[in-house]
């Protein structure tokens, strides 16, 4: 025995005589306290730190919601050949969520996230009157309650998970920090708070408790756990149909190709079992189809009308390695887990090597084939949480089978993917990492910057300056500057009635040269107030670096347009740029104001 295996024998056996002697003191599994634990850990994140949202019920989050104000609060779900009305609500007609389908309206998105915040919901409008808030299915209580569902359904999904880890035989203290990178390593930080209603974490809680039933049944044969799938089965299509596609991870689960064998013939064999098992299945999945039928008159509809896959042409490698919103590039944690695969080859194990490797391949081909492959406005590669525990299984077989010092450094590189993820949720909840406009140069301009002068860096509106959408109805040069630190400064000062057609202006554009230094904190203003009043028609005040198009700390042509309704007083009005210096001096080289008239 080699000096690394016998220091590496005698820590896990220390680690595993003392976890065990404290699992059988208090009984963690039973009373669940590495999942409270864990849950408290971010709850008390979010409330020092990230901070909470008021609004969770938003964007597509209210698809996969209104279903429960349509027909328990407004009763406005639209029905086809309603015998009482001819139309529908203005409030079905204003929502972005129903689409037409064949001269019908229909909600774009699947009944199964509004099934699981259903009880949540019941109990927000019972007791939002008691509260002083209105029962609309949008006031406070419901927008809590949609936050509080997804902290239960992640909480429920770390039990199951750990239930998961456990049929590998892995140490307690493998799956804990398996449970604590899936929490705070992931875009289930972002998606249990800021966008709650978001099928995502109900997906996840759902595909990770399959995936416990499916492995459970393949180990032990017993039936009742074939259909505990089956119905988990039937939730995760009304959670998203796209994600049946799990059940090409059964091979893996099964073990080995002998034992995926056994297990299919005993339930083909188990005929009353494989009915029921259907019927669960079917049971669940028709309330999709029962509602669809309700507003089509059909009972198969693809709702997502004028979008689709492009299987021809995948965006295989973007989906995974682009800073646009490459899963690996945002979730550093799942890059890690596949190491794993290398430890199955090693250890011959070829089965579950191709079994989890093919599933990976035909997951990536199918989301990265969708036409808009990333998935919106979003923190990171939202699509594959859904199936995070997919590499959370091989995350802590790497973590458990390891040599101690291999063990240990894996566990160093996976702990700093925890603020790694944390400041860039607080980034995107900021404004500063930009929802689809990434790159490689901005991705390291505004990497982990959290302070105030980088929130809107990168969101500032693109404009298309040309003869055609385009007047310069004025323009001015003004000589390089150099400004002390610490100072107020005015650039430039100049009156309305100087400048021929200024009623006509909506964008004044300031373009200058600058090094635009990351360090730089000094802040522009500009101000437009009337002469006679001093009633203020226009203000704002933005860090200098904001004014950048090519890259932070490089010396180029940056520029700002500040962008307003044009002023039509009669009064003269006081157009003022200033500048407030701090730490650093600024030099302004080539500083032209442009006034234009922009079509908009």
């Amino acid at each position: 025995m080699t000096l690394d295996d016998f220091i590496n024998h005698k820590i896990m056996k220390f680690f595993n005589i003392h976890c065990n002697r404290i699992i059988k003191k208090i009984n963690l599994n039973k009373i669940y306290l590495v999942e409270l634990i864990i849950i408290f850990l971010l709850l008390f994140t979010y409330n020092n730190y990230l901070g909470y949202e008021d609004i969770t019920i938003k964007a597509d989050g209210k698809g996969y919601y209104d279903y429960l104000p349509a027909l328990f609060i407004y009763a406005d779900f639209p029905y086809k050949n309603n015998i009482e009305s001819t139309g529908y609500s203005d409030r079905v007609n204003k929502l972005a969520i129903y689409v037409e389908y064949k001269g019908n309206k229909i909600n774009k998105y699947p009944c199964g996230t509004s099934v699981l915040l259903s009880p949540f919901f019941y109990y927000a409008h019972i007791t939002a009157p008691f509260q002083g808030f209105e029962n609309n299915g949008f006031t406070r209580p419901y927008q809590k309650s949609v936050f509080y569902a997804a902290i239960f359904y992640l909480f429920l999904a770390l039990i199951f998970l750990r239930k998961l880890l456990s049929l590998y035989n892995l140490s307690g203290i493998s799956i804990f920090l398996v449970q604590l990178f899936a929490v705070f390593s992931t875009s289930l930080t972002y998606y249990t708070n800021y966008e709650a209603s978001f099928s995502h974490v109900y997906s996840f809680f759902a595909i990770t408790t399959f995936l416990f039933f499916t492995k459970s049944y393949f180990l032990h044969k017993k039936i009742k756990h074939f259909l505990w799938a089956c119905a988990l089965l039937g939730l995760i299509v009304i959670l998203r149909q796209i994600n049946v596609i799990i059940i090409l991870f059964i091979p893996f689960l099964a073990g080995s190709y002998k034992n995926l064998k056994v297990g299919i013939i005993k339930i083909i064999k188990n005929k009353w079992g494989l009915v029921e098992g259907v019927l669960l299945f079917s049971g669940i999945a028709s309330i999709q189809l029962f509602l669809w039928y309700l507003q089509t008159g059909n009972f198969f509809v693809y709702s997502y009308q004028g979008e689709g896959f492009n299987f021809l042409s995948p965006a295989f490698i973007s989906i995974l390695f682009s800073y646009k919103k490459g899963l690996f590039i945002y979730t550093p944690i799942l890059f890690i887990s596949l190491i794993s695969c290398f430890v199955f080859l090693k250890n011959k194990q070829f089965y579950l090597f191709f079994s989890w490797l093919i599933f990976f391949i035909i997951l990536t081909y199918i989301l990265s084939s969708w036409h808009c492959w990333v998935y919106g406005g979003s923190y990171g590669l939202r699509a594959y949480i859904d199936f995070y525990s997919v590499f959370f299984i091989l995350l802590a077989i790497l973590i458990d089978k390891l040599k101690i010092w291999s063990k240990l450094i894996i566990i160093l590189i996976s702990v700093l993917t925890i603020p790694v993820n944390i400041i860039q949720t607080k980034q995107y909840k900021e404004y500063i990492l930009h929802w689809i406009d990434m790159d490689k140069e901005k991705y390291w301009n505004i990497f982990l910057r959290q302070e105030d002068r980088f929130k809107g860096i990168l969101w500032k509106r693109k404009y298309f300056f040309n003869q055609q959408t385009t007047t310069n109805i004025y323009s001015i040069s003004i000589n390089d500057l150099q400004i002390e630190s610490n100072v107020e400064s005015d650039i430039y000062i100049e009156y309305s009635n100087n400048i021929d057609g200024f009623d006509k202006v909506n964008i004044i554009q300031v373009v200058l040269d600058n090094k635009f230094d990351t360090e730089q904190d000094a802040l522009m203003e500009l101000s437009i107030r009337d002469s006679l009043t001093h009633e203020v028609y226009y203000f704002h005040k933005l860090p200098l670096i904001h004014y950048w198009k090519e890259g932070l700390n490089k010396f180029h042509c940056g520029e700002y347009n500040y962008e307003f309704l044009p002023i039509v007083s009669e009064n003269n009005k006081i157009i003022r740029l200033k500048i407030f210096t701090k730490d650093k001096e600024v030099v302004l080289k080539n500083l032209e104001i442009n006034f234009l008239e922009y079509h908009l």
